[in-house]
């Protein structure tokens, strides 16, 4: 249970809940909107990377693609996201030069 928030363990709770309420949205700017979509969605992936990680017994979370992409904001959330989710245990990595590492990654499994 989450007594902090007054929500039961079988509840789910949405990031976007207040926007249900006209005078919410009225009072919210677009630009807070969407900061807050994009916390949502890099606390999503880091939770979903910590369990990952946790699965397979690793250290250490290295994050590419064009969506962090000379986006120091969403690396940010990112690295926080992972720090909150693993309390510290885990490190989100990035690349400073990514471009092609998927191509190469199929390269590798196409050779083998």
């Amino acid at each position: 249970d989450y007594e902090l928030f007054q929500l039961k363990g079988d509840i789910v709770a949405s990031s976007f809940g207040h926007m249900m309420a006209e005078e919410k949205r009225e009072a919210t700017s677009r630009e807070d909107m969407v900061k807050a979509s994009l916390l949502m969605v890099t606390n999503n992936i880091g939770s979903i990377a910590k369990l990952c990680a946790d699965i397979e017994d690793v250290k250490r979370v290295l994050f590419i693609g064009n969506f962090l992409r000379d986006n120091r904001m969403s690396m940010r959330m990112l690295s926080s996201a992972m720090d909150y989710w693993s309390q510290g245990q885990l490190d989100a990595l990035f690349l400073e030069h990514e471009g092609y590492l998927a191509a190469i990654g199929a390269l590798i499994n196409l050779l083998n």
